[in-house]
């Protein structure tokens, strides 16, 4: 038996300890405790739960040094090695104190709701399933619930790569393929063969949103028993979160559908991860810390378990393809899936010429085209999906005596026009009341311009007053439930037309959409970002995608309206052409130095005081400017979103062509005051 307090601790308390100090602190205890441990210890006035680094004897301490004691051991190897080591890799790579990132590894204890029903059960099925099962030849599977399909060369191709490779050391792929070329079940059957050798094998599927989650837990429910599969997101219950976290980390679950923070998961055999449309900007945590984004972090997941990544994507992002030329990921391409012979062709693109709309003196949002199209789908009672990347009912509002625009008190920003009649802030909760008064003149008459959801919404009624429209954005989906109802009367063939932000590019994936209109799409590309053409060129094709479903048998159509069609960005997306866009891209990034030829670190710094943010921000690229001749460090500018609930935001931007940042900058950066938000790797440098 040891002596009490015969040990020495090493600890990391789970909250925001300054970059400057240890991130990790020592304790006494009786009795070793082994790394991952969970445990309750005081730090400084409180108390705090920690996980356990490491033990060692204790010693004798010279200038009686004491040590304080570990409260209450929570529970032993509550994180894994594995974990622990991928916290470290965040928390060095971020920029990120080590407590916050291992504070996104512990989940929220509580119990699950006894529930007689399975949380499959609970998700319905959409008519999706049943229509694409229908249309291919199955064969029993004895161990799930569905049956497999019949792939083609390529696929099988793509499989038999992915599925010998699990045993090796890491080995990243990108899958390549159009909308419902298949890549699902090229991740499904890669899986299926790796099970065959290794039956307790987990695999993580990670999906940009968790909207996207009922989805997949219908395709691969089709082929692996309910109890093998749970969800990881922010949709289920905090009990049924911790329920499925300890049936991973027990290796009972083998399939784990997340969104990013599935990368924090309990492992007990890894040995594949898929990231499923690995384009998508979500997989980015942008706006707390840790700043992490889940692509990189899978990458670390899979070299830590040794076992292969696929990224999937009908429109990979610059720097995966990138990394296909020199061979960091092996490119794997498969075409569109034919479901039958002859039934089946790619959906046809069209730019339509706003300028000659309003020339023949249509000022309505929908062009003629668009409303003709539209009115033939509702006669062969198909459906509708109109995008436009932008809520409300317009895009800002002037006073209509001097001309100023009404904007939101505390963020600076243009505000919203509501059909509720107020107007609100898009970036707090700020609304006006139904009579606002103009802040430079006191008028109380303000103009509407652009376009919103809700004005197209209307439109399309006043168009349409026989079809039935629904409408999803940030807004509308405040209501509990919303979004899924909707989807439900939309699989169901209730709703006609579905008007919508960037939400419906995704998961939408229903066999009678036959139309797609993008109705404001210069909006799109006018963002004065690097990734504002990758960005545009990923939503277009995506929402595009939806009418190249599993089970039409007609080609869809898509609209693309705009004012400028002579623009070579929209040319390569009306012609399909992906390496033209991808050539493109890639002269100009390497022009700039910009991702993949380097790296970014933006800094932001927020106070309630305009000219102390300036300060700050002008005292730090004073210590910046001149610490490496690899670095370009920008002079401090007024950042794209100038000020949010109250806060000026200055902001300054760091590139290398370096792989990593000079310690002498990281030392700079560690040692930031609060107020600054360091954000390695930024989707966006506005």
């Amino acid at each position: 038996m040891t002596k009490n307090n015969n040990f020495i601790i090493d600890i990391v308390p789970l909250t925001r300890i300054p970059l400057t100090r240890n991130q990790s602190f020592s304790y006494l205890h009786a009795e070793k405790l082994s790394a991952g441990t969970l445990v309750s210890i005081p730090l400084f006035r409180r108390k705090v739960e920690g996980i356990v680094l490491g033990s060692r004897d204790d010693f004798k301490r010279h200038g009686g040094i004491e040590l304080k004691k570990v409260e209450k051991v929570i529970e032993e190897n509550f994180l894994t090695e594995a974990q622990i080591k991928l916290a470290q890799f965040i928390s060095e790579y971020y920029i990120s104190p080590l407590g916050i990132v291992l504070k996104s590894f512990v989940p929220k204890r509580a119990k699950a709701r006894i529930n007689k029903k399975n949380i499959l059960a609970n998700l319905e099925p959409s008519p999706v399933s049943h229509k694409f099962s229908e249309k291919f030849e199955l064969t029993s599977s004895p161990k799930g619930r569905g049956g497999n399909v019949i792939l083609t060369k390529e696929q099988q191709l793509a499989v038999g790569e992915i599925s010998k490779s699990y045993k090796l050391k890491a080995k990243s792929f990108l899958l390549f393929g159009p909308a419902a070329s298949g890549k699902t079940e090229v991740y499904i059957h890669s899986m299926l063969k790796i099970k065959e050798k290794n039956e307790n094998a987990q695999f993580l599927v990670l999906v940009p949103e968790k909207t996207l989650t009922p989805q997949a837990l219908e395709r691969y429910g089709q082929y692996f028993r309910p109890e093998e599969i749970v969800v990881m997101s922010s949709n289920i219950t905090r009990g049924q979160f911790y329920e499925n976290w300890r049936r991973v980390k027990s290796g009972e679950v083998k399939i784990i559908i997340a969104t990013r923070i599935g990368v924090f998961a309990p492992f007990n055999n890894l040995r594949l991860v898929v990231i499923d449309e690995e384009q998508d900007m979500s997989y980015k945590n942008w706006d707390m810390n840790p700043r992490y984004d889940a692509r990189t972090v899978a990458e670390k997941l899979s070299e830590l378990y040794k076992c292969p990544i696929v990224r999937g994507s009908a429109t990979p992002s610059i720097e995966s393809y990138y990394r296909t030329s020199n061979k960091e990921l092996k490119l794997m391409t498969i075409p569109l899936l034919l479901l039958e012979r002859g039934s089946r062709s790619a959906s046809k693109i069209e730019l339509v010429d706003m300028k000659k709309e309003r020339w023949a003196k249509n000022y309505s949002p929908i062009s003629k085209k668009l409303k003709s199209e539209i009115g033939y789908a509702l006669k062969n009672k198909l459906q509708t999906i109109l995008l436009i990347n932008r809520q409300g009912m317009s895009s800002f509002s002037v006073c209509e005596s001097c001309k100023n625009v009404l904007k939101c008190p505390k963020c600076d920003r243009a505000l919203v026009y509501s059909n509720k009649g107020y107007y609100s802030c898009i970036h707090c909760a700020y609304k006006t009341s139904i009579t606002p008064k103009c802040s430079k003149c006191g008028g109380l008459v303000f103009k509407n311009v652009g376009l919103g959801t809700q004005k197209i919404e209307r439109e399309i009624n006043n168009l349409f007053p026989g079809a039935n429209v629904a409408r999803i954005d940030s807004q509308a989906i405040r209501v509990k439930n919303y979004q899924e109802n909707v989807y439900k009367k939309f699989s169901s063939g209730e709703i006609d037309i579905l008007v919508g932000t960037q939400m419906i590019s995704k998961g939408w994936d229903l066999p009678n959409v036959a139309l797609v209109g993008i109705i404001d799409t210069d909006n799109m590309l006018s963002i004065p970002d690097f990734s504002a053409g990758a960005k545009a060129y990923e939503l277009i094709n995506q929402v595009a995608g939806r009418v190249n479903r599993p089970g039409a048998k007609w080609p869809g159509v898509v609209l693309i309206q705009t004012f400028n069609p002579e623009n070579k960005l929209l040319k390569l997306i009306a012609d399909g052409n992906y390496s033209g866009f991808y050539e493109k891209e890639i002269l100009e990034r390497k022009g700039l130095k910009l991702p993949p030829f380097g790296r970014i670190i933006k800094l932001t710094i927020q106070d309630y005081s305009k000219s102390k943010a300036e300060k700050l921000a002008e005292s730090v690229y004073k210590l910046l400017k001149n610490v490496s001749s690899n670095i370009v460090v920008s002079e401090p500018q007024e950042a794209y979103i100038s000020n949010i609930r109250g806060r000026s935001r200055r902001q300054i931007i760091l590139k290398t062509t370096e792989k990593k940042w000079p310690a002498k900058i990281i030392k700079i950066l560690k040692s930031l005051p609060s107020g600054w938000i360091v954000d390695a790797d930024p989707i966006s440098i506005i």
